[in-house]
């Protein structure tokens, strides 16, 4: 039998995953069975049963995607030695990040797994490990930047921080209620209220 590798088995999980935010963003995270998401995924549910043992563990993964999707990027972020610009690419992959995770529906499996996760400890651990990460590597930056004289000291960086995730995650909610909220504007116009002094564009 040949051997399955590294890549494959993660591009099935991930064929999964995508396939369950579809079923997640047309019925919602409690009518969505396990049925529903191998039939979406177009594969056996020993294939699918064979990455995840239950529809929890596939909600607990997809939330688990966007951190694990960006650790190289913020990594990347806190060792530039252009600290203001690495925040603005941050923001810039944020928010071009949600374009395409409202295509496929994720904004509004977002939503409710923020719901899901006021009952569900694993969950909520899953999404605190996520934001504290975020807020962490923002607060850094943004302290980076204050050190280098791009941004003013007297700003608390943790503080700029939650405004930056809460301005994201706002437009998170705007986008699962109405498809047509733009968000290239609404990125720029972030860009230019938080940091007037530095926009050359």
């Amino acid at each position: 039998m040949p051997k399955v590798t590294e890549a494959h088995s993660a591009a099935r999980r991930q064929q999964i995953i995508d396939a369950a935010y579809r079923c997640f963003a047309r019925k919602g995270l409690n009518q969505t069975t396990m049925r529903d998401i191998y039939g979406e995924a177009q594969l056996s549910p020993g294939a699918v049963y064979h990455y995840f043992d239950s529809k929890d563990a596939i909600i607990q993964a997809s939330f688990e995607f966007d951190y694990e999707r960006s650790l190289a990027i913020f990594d990347a972020a806190v060792a530039s030695d252009h600290p203001l610009q690495a925040l603005h690419d941050l923001i810039d992959f944020f928010f071009q990040g949600l374009a395409s995770a409202a295509e496929l529906g994720a904004t509004r499996v977002n939503v409710q797994g923020w719901g899901e996760a006021l009952v569900n400890p694993p969950l909520l651990a899953t999404i605190r490990r996520v934001l504290d990460f975020y807020l962490e590597t923002l607060t850094q930056l943004i302290r980076k930047a204050q050190g280098a004289g791009q941004l003013d000291p007297a700003l608390d960086p943790q503080a700029v921080g939650r405004i930056l995730l809460s301005l994201y995650y706002g437009l998170e909610l705007q986008k699962a209620l109405d498809h047509e909220v733009a968000i290239e504007p609404y990125a720029r116009a972030i860009k230019t209220l938080l940091f007037p002094a530095t926009q050359s564009t």
